[in-house]
C-alpha cells in the first residue's frame, strides 16, 4: 500500500509558496490524494480528487514523523482528471458531477460540515529494503488515519522521488469505510451503490533538506 498526490498541472511543477515552507513542508498546491471507488450492482465507478491543508513529513524518522491533513471538503467526484489518474475510462457530465459530490459530502456518507478534514499522524518512516518503480526508494509509513471521528492504525510503502528542491511522494492504500463508520451510499433498493472498500492514492510534493 502507499501514498501520493498531484495537481492537474504535472506535479513538481510548483507554483510560488504562498507563505516560506521549512524542510519537510508539503507544499499543498501542488499534492493531491485521489480515491477510486469500486461499484455494486447497477452502479459506476467514480473517480474522487481532494487537497491537503497542511502536512510535514520527516523521512527516516522513528517517532513524530509528521502529519498529513486532508481537507474533505474539497473533494469533488468525476472531474476528468481524476478519473484519467486513476484509470477510470469515460467521462461524467457536469450536473453528473455535482450530484455525486454533493452525496459523497453530505450527511449520508463523509459528512463534511461535522468531519471537515481526515488526518494521518505519522508516526515513523523508515527506509525498506526493496526499490520501487525505476529503483526509486521505498519507505514504509506508520501511522493512525482518523477518518469520520474514527482513528484506526496505517501503514503503507510510498516511493519517494528526489527532485531537488522539492520530494515527491507516492503510494496508495485501502480503505474500508464501514470501519470508519460510514455507510456505502445505496440506492434503489441497493441496486445502485458503491462498494466499501476504497483505494485512496498520493501524490505528495515535499520541500527537500537538501537545497
Amino acid at each position: 500500500m502507499c501514498l501520493s498526490v498531484i495537481a492537474a498541472a504535472p506535479a513538481g511543477a510548483a507554483d510560488a509558496p504562498t507563505k516560506t515552507l521549512a524542510p519537510g513542508d508539503v507544499h499543498v498546491a501542488n499534492s493531491r490524494v485521489y480515491i477510486r471507488v469500486e461499484k455494486t450492482g447497477l452502479g459506476h465507478v467514480h473517480g474522487v480528487v481532494g487537497m491537503l491543508s497542511s502536512g510535514h513529513v520527516t523521512l527516516e524518522a522513528d517517532q513524530d514523523a509528521g502529519q498529513l491533513v486532508f481537507d474533505a471538503t474539497s473533494f469533488l467526484a468525476d472531474v476528468a482528471y481524476a478519473r484519467k489518474y486513476l484509470g477510470v475510462a469515460g467521462e461524467t457530465d457536469v450536473d453528473t458531477q455535482r450530484e455525486v459530490t454533493a452525496n459523497m459530502l453530505g450527511a449520508e456518507v463523509l459528512d463534511v460540515k461535522k468531519f471537515p478534514t481526515a488526518t494521518f499522524d505519522i508516526v515513523s518512516t523508515r527506509k525498506a529494503t526493496q526499490a520501487g518503480r525505476q529503483g526509486l526508494p521505498v519507505y514504509e509509513f506508520v501511522g493512525e488515519f482518523t477518518l469520520h471521528g474514527v482513528k484506526r492504525p496505517l501503514q503503507f510503502l510510498a516511493e519517494v522521488e528526489n527532485r531537488g528542491e522539492f520530494l515527491r511522494i507516492r503510494g496508495q492504500f485501502s480503505l474500508r469505510q464501514s470501519e470508519y463508520g460510514i455507510k456505502p451510499l445505496r440506492k434503489a433498493l441497493g441496486a445502485i451503490g458503491v462498494a466499501d472498500d476504497l483505494t485512496v492514492h498520493g501524490d505528495i510534493i515535499v520541500v527537500s533538506a537538501v537545497k
